[in-house]
């Protein structure tokens, strides 16, 4: 076993395996297309199945893993299911370099190896860190420079750099996923963050609230059917 090891040694790991990615296809800049990458370099066949109930599967055929896709009314998602499908593939690899069993892995990480992997494949650290503070942590900004990335996959990366927050993500009025980097968090909203989401829901607009202690950004992901709201709240430095 080897419960000394670190879950940032983990990641590490994935984000060398994901430059050496990057490296083989030659890309220098998001957005990362996972589909071209996963066909023209890793020798794998995505296609669409109508008739699948799950968003993806795969199984391996004449020596080929093989991708199948179910339509989905936003890109993002097809890219999300073909960067953890490439997670899955490389897993075992990832494993032999970091000399532990399959079993290790879920302990070490709190989620499955393959999410890991494609959090930081479609928002690769090497360029992610640096674009973040050029674009000032505007979420709807990094959106368009990573375009193949869903929000939220963005939103989540944000707990993954250095810089202390609170990422909290609200499906039609009710919290989908709250989390911090830094400090213990109470699954309600705080003041200024009551008031940042009052607003960017009611309006559809980003918006900045402040009190005392927090600044909290807060942006709108709306669809005529559907709404939800993405805050990051940043505690002030005593």
């Amino acid at each position: 076993m080897h419960d000394d090891m670190p879950r940032e040694d983990m990641v590490a790991e994935i984000d060398r395996m994901v430059e050496e990615l990057l490296d083989v296809a030659k890309l220098a800049q998001p957005p990362i297309d996972t589909i071209a990458l996963a066909q023209q370099h890793l020798g794998m066949i995505v296609c669409l199945d109508r008739s699948q109930p799950q968003r993806g599967r795969a199984q391996r055929a004449l020596g080929k893993k093989q991708i199948y896709l179910r339509p989905e009314p936003r890109e993002e998602r097809h890219q999300w299911t073909v960067a953890h499908e490439i997670g899955e593939h490389l897993k075992s690899e990832l494993f032999q370099r970091l000399h532990i069993e399959a079993g290790e892995a879920r302990a070490m990480t709190g989620e499955s190896v393959a999410n890991l992997f494609a959090y930081r494949l479609l928002v690769p650290t090497c360029w992610f860190a640096d674009d973040a503070k050029t674009f000032e942590y505007d979420l709807l900004a990094l959106k368009k420079r990573y375009a193949t990335s869903s929000h939220e996959v963005l939103a989540c990366r944000f707990l993954d750099l250095p810089e202390p927050c609170v990422v909290t993500i609200i499906d039609n009025e009710h919290i989908h996923r709250r989390r911090s980097n830094a400090w213990p968090t109470k699954r309600q909203l705080g003041a200024a963050e009551q008031q940042c989401w009052k607003y960017v829901t009611s309006h559809g607009k980003p918006t900045v609230a402040r009190d005392d202690v927090w600044t909290v950004h807060g942006w709108p992901v709306h669809e005529l059917d559907w709404k939800r709201e993405i805050l990051r709240s940043v505690r002030m430095m005593d």
